[in-house]
């Protein structure tokens, strides 16, 4: 039988996640991929959530897909996109989709959409529905070994006590993986941001993980995110190091900060001390963030919305100070400030474009 192994850019449960949830509704699996499938569940009591979450996740793009896919379809009467008032392309977003394998004619697959003129499977349902049996089965006997913070504003104020004596708090809807060992203290931010006050061990350093980056500290304090792609660490205390899977990248110390773009490039600079994790005040203070940063940040606070930016509309950067108490009315400022506007789609998203 052939080994096994699992793409090289699965590299947490999550990506194996989003891995099995194509393959489930792509192909049937070989002997091998069946083992490793089984094993893969029964490794981890969250793997069985992970993987609702991200079939429910990538249905719901299918589901944007065939919508856009109506719209430009004349022979159902939908307007076409050069009439399209909103301002949004999207013919744009219909080709960009067609060119991951969304629509039909895609010479590529994004990772769990079916054509969108595929009918639904209805063992999809039944197979969904067996999980969700098996979840509650290992809910009502296993502790959830993430910590999880509740999509309001309220949490930004929670301290959370680690067994090694440190202390973390966590922006709305922030998830944090943990995996202590003899020789690290590691926690994964598979979505969120975090302030970390690092008890000192240096026997036993502590690292963040966040996307392809990593950052250990022995004893300090900084923040640490990972919204819609992009990365930041900003200091406030002591040394932070910064590196890749395959390099050393920086030693960050107080009032120094580091963030990796969308596309991957790093940038550095510095912050003032008081605005390190100025949300655990209730407010988010930013200078020049990416807007689709900004917006991921918001997205707990507003019922779990997926923001898409229109094709056109380019690099945005925003600046300003934000109340998370009052997240409609910042949503509302940033598209006024920015001749921006919204379209709602299926499936929990909006598509942002220029008026």
């Amino acid at each position: 039988m052939t080994e096994f192994r699992y793409p090289d850019d699965c590299q947490s449960n999550d990506d194996i996640a989003d891995y099995w949830a194509v393959r489930l509704d792509d192909v049937q699996l070989t002997a091998a991929e069946e083992i490793a499938f089984e094993r893969w569940q029964a490794a981890d009591p969250q793997n069985p959530a992970r993987l609702i979450r991200a079939r429910q996740t990538w249905h719901s793009m299918e589901i944007a897909a065939a919508e856009l896919s109506d719209m430009d379809n004349p022979a159902k009467g939908a307007p076409s996109p050069k009439q399209d008032h909103l301002g949004f392309d999207s013919e744009a977003v219909r080709r960009d989709l067609e060119r991951l394998g969304a629509l039909e004619g895609g010479n590529g697959r994004l990772p769990g959409m079916r054509s969108a003129k595929r009918r639904a499977r209805p063992m999809l349902a039944i197979f969904t529905i067996l999980l969700l049996v098996g979840l509650w089965g290992y809910s009502a006997f296993q502790p959830d070994a993430d910590l999880i913070a509740a999509s309001n504003p309220g949490v930004v104020s929670e301290v959370h006590e680690l067994s090694d004596g440190s202390r973390i708090w966590m922006e709305p809807g922030t998830r944090v993986a943990m995996a202590y060992s003899d020789q690290y203290r590691d926690l994964t931010v598979q979505e969120g941001g975090v302030f970390i006050e690092v008890a000192k061990d240096s026997t036993r350093p502590l690292r963040i993980h966040l996307n392809k980056l990593t950052a250990t500290a022995v004893g300090t304090a900084f923040s640490a995110s990972k919204w819609g792609g992009h990365v930041r660490v900003e200091v406030s205390e002591g040394t932070v190091d910064l590196e890749s899977r395959t390099a050393k990248l920086a030693r960050l110390t107080a009032g120094r900060a580091s963030w990796q773009d969308a596309d991957g490039d790093m940038h550095y600079g510095t912050v003032a001390l008081d605005r390190v994790a100025a949300w655990r005040t209730g407010r988010w203070v930013v200078n020049d963030m990416p807007i689709d940063e900004l917006f991921a940040r918001l997205s707990p606070l507003l019922d779990d919305t997926s923001f898409v930016r229109d094709p056109r509309m380019g690099e945005i950067t925003v600046s300003g100070s934000f109340d998370l108490t009052k997240p409609d009315g910042a949503y509302g400022a940033i598209l006024a400030a920015y001749g921006l506007t919204d379209r709602a789609v299926p499936g929990g998203f909006k598509i942002i474009s220029k008026k």
